[in-house]
Formats: C-alpha cells, sequence, structure tokens
C-alpha cells in the first residue's frame, strides 16, 4: 500500500458481516490460537476498521491478514453470505507491499509455462541424480537449518511423469480441455494423464489447448490482482477458442478461482460477459465426473483409503458427495471417513512457505487424523493438499500413499 493512498474495500461485502460468531469455530486460526484477530470475524472488523480510516495499515495488521489461510471454511457456514474470500484477496492486494522476488516468482516463472517447464526439468536432477535419497538415507539432511530442512521437505515431485494425452474415444460423448495450469503441470503431469484417462474411458475426448498458461491463483492469493487480472484473460481467451463444452480441472485451489473470474473482471467492459459466460463452464474433474451417465461399478481396487476434503472443493465449492461417490463405486475399496476432513491441511497456496508455524500445526493435526483411521492411502482432490500431507506423513515415518481421486479411479478402471 503506497503512501497516502485510501485502502477502500465493498462497503456492501463488509457490511453483511452480522457478527454472529458462526465462522470461529469453522475458521483454523482460530481453533489454534483462540483469538478474535485470527478469526474472519476479527479480520473483517480489522478490514472495516482500514476502510474508514480509523487503524493504519502497520506491518501489525496486514500479519493478521496474512495469517488467513484463505480457505472459506467460514463462507461455508456464515448465515448472511459475507464473500470473504474475495475480501481478503482484495485487502492483500492493497496491503502487499512490492516485491522483486514475488515478481520473479509469479510473473516471470509461473506465469510462464515453457519457463516454468525448463526450470522444472533442472529441478527434477534433485530426485533423478538420487541426490535427494542419498541426503535422506545417509542422514546428511540433518545437517541443514532447521529452515532449509522445512523446505526440502516441501520439494514438489519435479521427476513424476509429464502429462500424456490419451487416445480419442472411437465416438466421444463430449468434448472438454483439462487445465494443465502451472506447478500440476511440472510436479503432477501424471494426475493429469489420470485424468484424462478416465475421461476417455467414460466417452469423453480430452481436446488439446497449447496456448493455456496458469489460471493466476496464487498471484491473486498474494495479492497481485493485476497480474492475476491478465492470465484470467488468457486463460478465457485460449479456452473459449478451443470450442468446448467443459473446461474440466483437476487441482481444486484453480477451479476454485477459475469460477471467480466474474467477479475478478467484473469491472472490465471488454471481458465481464465473456468472463460471466467462462465461468458457467468451469468444473471440477470430480464434479464432471460425476455428472456422467456412469456404470454400477468403475473398476476394482482392494485397499482400505480415506478422503481429506480440499478446502477450495469442499468450503469455495461445495464439492463434497460426488469425490466419495466416485471412490464409493470401487468394488473392493474401503473408504474411511477421518476426523475433521474439511479442516485445512496448512498448505494454503504458498502459506506453507510464509506462514511455517501455524502450516506446521496444521499439518500435523491432519496427520493425526489421517494415521487414525488406519488407511493405507489418503485421497484428496488438490496438488497442495497433497504435497503437504506427504511431507507430514514422511516426517513420521508413515507408510502411507498419497493419490489424488483420478489416480485411484484410473488405478481402478485399468483392464
Amino acid at each position: 500500500m503506497t503512501s497516502g493512498s485510501a485502502f477502500e474495500l465493498p462497503s456492501d461485502g463488509l457490511q453483511k458481516c452480522i457478527r454472529c460468531g458462526m465462522c470461529l469455530e469453522a475458521c483454523p486460526t482460530y481453533a489454534l490460537t483462540g483469538l478474535e484477530t485470527e478469526s474472519p470475524r476479527g479480520r473483517i472488523h480489522l478490514m472495516d476498521a482500514l476502510t474508514r480510516q480509523r487503524v493504519a495499515a502497520t506491518a501489525r495488521v496486514s500479519l493478521h491478514l496474512d495469517r488467513c489461510l484463505g480457505c472459506r471454511a467460514c463462507e461455508a457456514v456464515c448465515p448472511s453470505g459475507v464473500p470473504y474470500g474475495e475480501l481478503i484477496e482484495l485487502a492483500r492486494a492493497q496491503l502487499a507491499p512490492p516485491s522483486r522476488l514475488r515478481d520473479v516468482l509469479l510473473r516471470g516463472i509461473l506465469a510462464r509455462p515453457r519457463v516454468l517447464d525448463a526450470l522444472g526439468r533442472v529441478g527434477s536432477l534433485y530426485e533423478r541424480t538420487g541426490l535427494r535419497a542419498l541426503l535422506h538415507a545417509t542422514g546428511a539432511i540433518r545437517a541443514l537449518p532447521p529452515a532449509l530442512r522445512r523446505l526440502e521437505s516441501l520439494y514438489p515431485p519435479l521427476a513424476r511423469p509429464r502429462y500424456r494425452p490419451p487416445a480419442r474415444p472411437a465416438a466421444p460423448t463430449a468434448r472438454v480441455a483439462l487445465l494443465l495450469g502451472c506447478v500440476m503441470r511440472v510436479a503432477y503431469g501424471d494426475v493429469h494423464t489420470s485424468a484424462a484417462r478416465v475421461l476417455a474411458r467414460l466417452g469423453v475426448e480430452v481436446v488439446d489447448v497449447p496456448q493455456q498458461a496458469c489460471c493466476g491463483a496464487l498471484h491473486a492469493h498474494a495479492g497481485d490482482r493485476a497480474a492475476a487480472r491478465g492470465l484470467a484473460r488468457r486463460a478465457i481467451a485460449a479456452f473459449d477458442a478451443a470450442g468446448v463444452d467443459a473446461v474440466v480441472v483437476d487441482a481444486a485451489g484453480c477451479g476454485a478461482h477459475m469460477r471467480s473470474y466474474a467477479a475478478l473482471l467484473a469491472d472490465d467492459p471488454a471481458w465481464a460477459e465473456r468472463a460471466r459466460s467462462f465461468v458457467a463452464g468451469v468444473r471440477d474433474v470430480t464434479e464432471y465426473l460425476a455428472s456422467l451417465d456412469l456404470p454400477a461399478t468403475l473398476g476394482r481396487l482392494e485397499a482400505r483409503m480415506t478422503y481429506q476434503d480440499a478446502c477450495h472443493l469442499a468450503h469455495a465449492q461445495g464439492i463434497r458427495r460426488q469425490p466419495r461417490e466416485l471412490l464409493r463405486r470401487i468394488e473392493g475399496l474401503d473408504l474411511v471417513e477421518m476426523p475433521h476432513a474439511d479442516m485445512c491441511c496448512g498448505s494454503a497456496g504458498t502459506y506453507n512457505v510464509v506462514q511455517p508455524e501455524y502450516a506446521d500445526l496444521l499439518q500435523r493435526a491432519k496427520v493425526d487424523a489421517v494415521l487414525s483411521t488406519g488407511a493405507t492411502a489418503v485421497v484428496s482432490a488438490n496438488p497442495g493438499c497433497m504435497l503437504q500431507i506427504a511431507a507430514g506423513l514422511r516426517a513420521r515415518g508413515a507408510d502411507v500413499a498419497v493419490l489424488h481421486v483420478v489416480e485411484v479411479l484410473d488405478r481402478a478402471m485399468r483392464p
């Protein structure tokens, strides 16, 4: 926020909050601290005070807003329909100081598929050469300072196979495009492959959209609203040109953000209507699959698994039933519910890097919940959750696989 500039948020959104406190129990950071300033109600009060110039935009005030995970669990229980997710992103966009590092990472790397792909291939050498395995096997990893050890534990799985499009179904019943995104593109490309294979087996053609890039979710969460708007326009143009029935997304955070494009571009006369039309065609992969005319069973897989609700799937998009219904169509799969399945795991975009203390506490609670089920695998629908939970399980020495819903379906449906 530049010196002398006014802090502005839509008053109608702020005034919807009736201070009832329903959000408190749902908020992960309030559950950790018991502090009003770490709750949605408290943060709305701070945002309102900033708008009315009753408090200054100090580092301390910004810290309380930055500690919000953006999980939107509060929205799911709010009786007044407060658009909290939109408010917190607008606030961060005004409070976030200019950052060269942020610009390089978000604009220079994540927003550019070719640059990201090249860096991802270089980064994969850490695993492909066996260096990572050696550091862990010899215990040399413990020589690193604690902060670096923690970052290393969150190192993305860049050595996983990249996306491979499936063969076109003989008589497709629908045409869809698959968002490849940024982190998913380089770290979980094989999840994309599983999603596309499952769709193809069910008669859905997955169309290539080479002009697509990052959806802009991480930019919006970090307060870089200008870059987020630019990436939204690029996504709309790319997918509109493909002429598909739907844009299918297998990363919950990306899907939730893409469904906010209409609000993001509402004041852009050239794009507002296109954004509204585009949003109507965005579907999470589990939502889309559940809407198809499915066979009675989706293959067989003998396993005991538990499902973790990704925040941006359960809270932001209201998709809870469909992933579970799909998993329950797999013969032999014993699906066990974990305690507090929809409590945030602490990943939340870049939160587990910039707010390590709270992120680690939430990670431990999530791992406890997973282990309490006795499951041999935990299933989610978001790459950030998968990365965070996998790191927590490794730290405990737990032999529990971390899988995406479509990976499980792909394995079960294989001939």
